[in-house]
């Protein structure tokens, strides 16, 4: 067929849809106020009868003085109706691009406002009606997808109505407008191009290529040069390894990762190589600006998955924690956890930059975060954060502010937070205690010297012989059981230690053989009783941190494990515990060369002057903590008494509370399935007393007839593999299981989060803009997604938003 023949039938088609050419005729018509120059009239070219002109005048005429008032048969627009001064292209939870498809949130109540006398909304059966709408939750606005993206590149005589391309919002008219719009000529228009762009998008070439074999070949070699571009970027992305060279030209020695992997990826595949030499600069699609937009495409993709696993576990949880990058910048990371099928997963979304750091900025970019997802707050059940004022304040904090747009969204403060201000506060507040850490931090000072350091790695391999030297660990108040890392890296190089700063003792230099001598002096055997004693404290606390970041932890299973730290720190206060605590520092002391002649008398001191013509009873200075019996009077009782203490303190809050329905759920509590337990929550989430009544009892009947033929629960995740079955039975505790699995337990996910960033964003890799971090930190922590996408479907949408501008690829 020739290809002209084609595009003249094609136009023809075009035509007859746009309301231009006589069906029945296929006599193309002469719009009004045109002159016609084709010439003679041929026998397939007659005009239209007068009464057909007459009504294509009068439509004309309407649509003139529709576009003059700017509102298509509509009054003049107020604040109830369309705002034409609204930018589509600035709403972020529309569509985007024309491969994105129109965005239609589904909502069980969308925003209302006073039109006239009555309160209205958005109605979601329009959806079912019209397969173009898509509606801004920002804005509250609808738009028709296909006049955004298809009515305006010209070559046509139709234009676009403003009410449906910027934005269309009047309630109360909106049933007669979406009528009117969906019959005009401009819309059909419109129609007729995206469903045009389906079939090219579907079938991976336009309609007109499919008779151009040469064309055809073009589109394959340019696809294949695509793909390679595109799997070089993603394997970068899941390294976590840089993009771009310092330069890049044909000079340069070094073109960066991802040039050079796609010269080596040449050398393999010839269309490659060929691609990169005789391509124009422009069309090498080897930009910056073309790896962001290939990487957002990707981010996207998960981002989507993401979301769509979230609208099926119907619950989610919400995890932010705030961290400074390399350039001192406020990232906030955005973190969701949700059931999919009988696993818990958490699931990073997005580093938001934080315009200020008050509670009004936070949960602005929070919720901004949420809706570009296009992730339904209202599905969230609960919200994990740090103990800050900002974020944790029961009057004015991100919490408070975001519960009473989400009343659901209990409040759970971060369980890795609480313990570490446990050690925290221990460290701080026993005196004793305060004073070995600070003595522990000028270890780590003194060895941090250049000298110091290398004769410290020098004696621990002549001493112990090992081919990994240990290394000191400095102290933090924000790092998680750094106490215990720091412990133990001086215990096992004491020996290495002590002969280093005798070493440095003996050298000539004065000012280091000064400070050898003062920190040799606090080495001594009250030291290493203290050193063991706290490491066998830690040691307890170091296994329940290790727990907590686990993503798949429940929050009953963090309860039980409070619980058992707290019994196993109550059972150290025994005198069985000190002996042997006193035995290990009498061997560490013995093999590190520590003296343990004890430690000599201190003189009697006089009371000051002002006190001596008094009768003074209480002490007036601090006991010396020196012999044994007082180390443990004075230290180990008190650590372990102000330990437990404050763990009871921080893990006991909800006693009494919402969360004593999560250990109700959980098969080995004691109150499992109990009424008055699990009542709280059910009144919290909305469960009647009445329902979670009949369920109750039903439920534990089931249970023994499951236990009779042999089937045993272990925990809330079986729980729920059992209920599955029967949950429309049981609809409202079947609920009460999803919700206290997906409750959250700490926001470790955010800081893992925080680690991938500052692989991606350091201090050569420091000016990348903060789209650009956020997508390669969601690659990077999601691998596992990003290898499995589509990479034709990559290119495809890529495709579509250049409109094969510089490379054919459709």
């Amino acid at each position: 067929m020739d290809k002209l023949v084609f595009e003249r039938r094609r136009t023809e088609e075009q035509m007859a849809v746009a309301g231009v050419l006589d069906k029945t005729t296929d006599t193309p018509l002469t719009p009004a106020g045109e002159d016609d120059h084709s010439g003679p009239a041929s026998p397939m070219c007659q005009a239209r009868p007068d009464k057909d002109e007459q009504e294509e005048e009068e439509m004309e005429q309407q649509e003139e003085e529709d576009e003059e008032r700017g509102w298509h048969g509509q009054p003049q627009p107020t604040t109830a109706g369309m705002d034409t001064g609204h930018d589509a292209n600035a709403t972020t939870d529309i569509s985007k691009r024309p491969g994105d498809g129109p965005q239609r949130p589904i909502r069980k109540n969308y925003p209302s406002r006073l039109i006239g006398n009555q309160q209205r909304s958005f109605n979601a059966t329009w959806f079912d009606i019209y397969s173009w709408l898509e509606y801004s939750v920002e804005m509250d606005t609808t738009f028709c997808f296909a006049c955004r993206h298809f009515l305006g590149g010209g070559g046509h005589r139709f234009h676009s109505e403003p009410a449906f391309s910027n934005g269309y919002k009047n309630w109360k008219h909106a049933t007669a407008a979406l009528k009117k719009h969906n019959a005009s000529a401009a819309h059909k228009f419109a129609m007729e191009a995206w469903a045009e762009f389906k079939l090219a998008t579907t079938d991976g070439s336009r309609l007109g290529n499919m008779i151009d074999a040469g064309h055809s070949k073009i589109v394959k070699e340019n696809r294949e040069y695509m793909r390679a571009v595109v799997m070089s970027l993603r394997y970068t992305a899941c390294q976590s390894i840089a993009q771009r060279g310092h330069r890049e030209d044909a000079e340069s020695e070094n073109k960066g990762n991802f040039v050079e992997l796609l010269n080596v990826i040449g050398e393999f595949d010839q269309t490659v190589a060929k691609k990169l030499k005789d391509n124009p600069r422009n069309a090498k699609y080897t930009h910056k600006d073309i790896q962001n937009e290939i990487f957002e495409i990707m981010a996207d993709m998960v981002r989507n998955e993401i979301s769509e696993e979230t609208r099926e576990a119907e619950h989610f949880a919400l995890m932010v924690d705030e961290s400074k990058d390399i350039r001192k910048n406020e990232q906030i990371s955005i973190v969701v956890r949700y059931l999919k099928g009988d696993n818990l997963r958490e699931e990073f979304l997005h580093f938001a930059h934080a315009d200020g750091l008050d509670a009004d900025s936070l949960l602005r970019s929070i919720q901004q975060t949420l809706s570009q997802c296009n992730i339904d707050k209202n599905m969230c059940v609960g919200q994990c954060y740090d103990g800050a004022a900002v974020m944790s304040g029961s009057k004015s904090g991100v919490q408070q502010k975001f519960k009473k747009d989400v009343p659901q969204a209990l409040y759970i403060h971060c369980h890795a937070h609480r313990l570490n201000l446990v050690l925290v506060d221990v460290v701080r507040n026993v005196e004793a205690a305060a004073e070995f850490f600070e003595t522990i931090q000028m270890l780590y000072n003194f060895f941090s010297n250049s000298v110091a350091h290398d004769l410290f790695i020098k004696k621990q391999r002549e001493i112990e012989s090992v081919t990994q030297p240990v290394e000191l660990k400095s102290l933090s108040d924000t790092r998680w059981a750094c106490q215990y890392a720091a412990l133990v890296a001086i215990r096992k190089s004491l020996p290495a230690i002590r002969a280093t700063l005798l070493d440095i003792m003996s050298q000539p230099n004065a000012r280091r053989k000064t400070e050898a001598r003062a920190v040799n002096g606090l080495v001594d055997e009250q030291f290493v009783l203290r050193l063991t004693l706290f490491e066998e404290l830690f040691r307890v606390t170091k296994f329940m941190s290790d727990q907590l970041q686990s993503p798949t932890l429940e929050l009953s299973s963090t309860i039980d494990l409070s619980e058992s730290v707290i019994a196993t720190l109550s059972d150290k206060r025994a005198e069985e515990s000190w002996i042997d605590i006193r035995d290990r520092a009498a061997d560490l002391c013995t093999k590190a060369g520590v003296s343990q002649d004890g430690t000599c008398e201190k003189r009697r001191t006089q009371p000051p002057r002002i006190l001596q013509e008094f009768v003074v009873e209480a002490p007036v200075e601090r006991t010396p903590v020196t012999t044994s019996d007082a180390q443990r009077t004075h230290l180990y009782y008190p650590v372990i008494d102000r330990l437990v203490g404050e763990m009871r303190r921080r893990f006991s809050t909800e006693a009494g509370g919402v969360l004593t329905g999560v250990s109700a759920l959980s098969p080995k509590h004691a109150s499992f399935l109990d009424k008055k337990c699990l009542q709280p929550m059910a009144q919290f989430y909305g469960v009647t007393e009445e329902n979670l009544t009949a369920e109750l009892h039903q439920i534990q009947r089931l249970l023994e007839r499951k236990k009779a033929q042999g089937h045993v629960v272990d925990d809330t995740l079986e729980f729920l593999a059992l209920m599955r079955p029967y949950r429309d039975a049981f609809v409202d505790l079947y609920r009460l299981i999803c919700i206290s699995l997906t409750l959250p337990v700490t926001s470790a996910s955010c800081k893992h989060s925080f680690s991938c960033l500052r692989r991606i964003k350091n201090y050569l890799r420091n000016s990348s803009g903060d789209t650009r971090n956020s997508n390669l930190a969601l690659l990077s922590i999601n691998k596992q997604r990003t290898k499995t996408l589509d990479v034709q479907r990559i290119i495809d949408i890529f495709a579509s938003n250049h409109k094969n501008r510089r490379i054919v690829l459709i």
